[in-house]
């Protein structure tokens, strides 16, 4: 014999109904909704509406779990900008805006980023990661093209792209990092990083530091005042503008590993200093 199934409401009612009884046999007062006494048919329509409410707020959890791209903008006169990335493809970049504007993915029903602006400071958190992601979704920071402060990066397992910037003073700290600064201008650039591979592309800047380990450093006609750069289990290799006279070149590496020479020219206003550990310097300068 087939078994025909107990509609819902019916089975709402029992409840209702010995639930009632429950309260009369404690002279417990009567259930209320919203300060008005319902009957038990009125009860069991307001029970079975919430189940029909709660099931439906599930379903649309589990829906909205899905990425979604978000963009944050602010008007604000940002000269400064702090960024603290985890497992992110990144890229920084100028155009001709009014604003800053930030583009990047996370889950519909989880916050991934925080943005707060302190004076002309504009900071960015990432405060998770994404999971279980067969590739890394790219965040996108354009800013008005115009020069900034400082900008200063603390990355862990990301890919850093900065085109056309124009910083006084630049900062980046990560490990796992892939970076590449391509026609870009800096007072300073400072790198601290491991395991990283650094490409500086057609840049300019007062100032380049580098200390890392297990990195290499790639240079394409890159042209600054000093170079510090000190790396332990690497590289460093490309071409930089300039020729040897002009420099106060100073080299620390095994002779069979290195093309660059100590020359002594204490008397020049620019200076190299290369200082390889475990690795190789094949530096050309193009003047």
């Amino acid at each position: 014999m087939k078994r025909r199934g107990i509609p819902m409401k019916q089975i709402l009612l029992s409840v209702v109904s010995a639930a009632l009884a429950a309260a009369l046999l404690c002279s417990c007062a009567p259930f209320q909704i919203a300060s008005k006494v319902l009957d038990e048919s009125d009860l069991a329509d307001a029970l079975e509406q919430e189940l029909e409410a709660a099931s439906a707020q599930a379903v649309q959890e589990v829906q909205t779990s899905d990425l979604t791209r978000r963009t944050y903008t602010t008007s604000q006169n940002i000269t400064k900008v702090e960024i603290e990335e985890v497992g992110a493809n990144l890229t920084i970049k100028t155009a001709d805006t009014d604003e800053v504007r930030v583009t990047y993915i996370e889950p519909s029903a989880q916050t991934l980023y925080a943005f707060e602006v302190h004076g002309s400071t504009l900071k960015i958190r990432k405060l998770g990661r994404l999971e279980n992601m067969s590739s890394t979704p790219a965040t996108v920071i354009t800013l008005p093209a115009r020069a900034y402060e400082n900008i200063e990066i603390n990355a862990d397992n990301a890919g850093l792209t900065l085109e056309d910037l124009d910083v006084r003073n630049l900062e980046v700290e990560a490990k796992n990092l892939s970076l590449k600064m391509e026609e870009s201008t800096a007072g300073e650039l400072s790198v601290n990083a491991d395991n990283a591979a650094i490409e500086l592309s057609k840049m300019t800047a007062k100032k380049i530091e580098i200390e890392a380990d297990n990195s290499v450093v790639h240079f394409d006609q890159t042209q600054a005042s000093a170079y510090a750069c000190d790396l332990h289990n690497g590289s460093i290799e490309g071409v930089l503008i300039g020729r040897n006279d002009e420099y106060n070149i100073k080299v620390s590496a095994r002779d069979e590993y290195t093309n660059l020479k100590t020359n002594g020219n204490t008397t020049a206003q620019k200076s190299i200093d290369f200082s390889v550990d475990n690795g190789k310097i094949q530096v050309r300068l193009l003047g």
